[in-house]
């Protein structure tokens, strides 16, 4: 009874954090940090539950930091926001050293797919009846483009291959 629940957390717990990290960004251009710290802080619970060794969960947690000096740089040359960096890293951590490489291919395809739209979006005017939705009026006005969205389209995608979804459906079934 407990590897199932715990199966159906590995399943479900991950994939509903990128969902709500991109909706939220989307909504509000905003990653809360409480959402990151939670994502970080069950890292080792999962990572634990789901058998991951010692050495590779150092892996894990060694490409998350690398990310992390990265994603500031970036930060403090205001090529992303706080809230995508912080998401980036963490996600990372997630993502470990086998798929790092490949979440961030993705996360830049799809943004630059997003810039692209965007672009052309805020070229353009509204509808009469998006005028009067504030997220659709600040996602045109603002500058800003919300990266969480690449990043949680990415973070889903890469998930559903990863040795976490793996370990999630053989403890659910069992």
């Amino acid at each position: 009874m407990m590897n199932t629940l715990f199966g159906w957390g590995l399943i479900l717990f991950a994939p509903l954090v990128f969902a709500y990290a991109a909706s939220s960004d989307l909504f509000s251009m905003r990653i809360s940090n409480r959402l990151a710290l939670t994502f970080l802080a069950a890292f080792p619970l999962f990572a634990y539950g789901a058998g991951m060794s010692w050495e590779d969960a150092a892996g894990h947690l060694g490409v998350g930091l690398l990310t992390f000096v990265i994603v500031y740089v970036l930060w403090m040359s205001k090529c992303i926001g706080g809230g995508d960096a912080k998401f980036a890293a963490v996600a990372a951590v997630w993502m470990g050293p086998e798929f790092m490489l490949l979440f961030f291919s993705l996360t830049s395809i799809y943004g630059a797919i997003m810039a692209i739209a965007f672009i052309l979006m805020r070229s353009r005017f509204l509808p009469g009846f998006m005028v009067k939705m504030d997220w659709v009026m600040r996602l045109h006005t603002v500058k800003r483009i919300p990266y969480g969205l690449a990043l949680g389209a990415a973070g889903l995608q890469i998930y559903s291959m990863s040795g976490w979804m793996d370990a999630g459906i053989k403890l659910a079934v069992s």
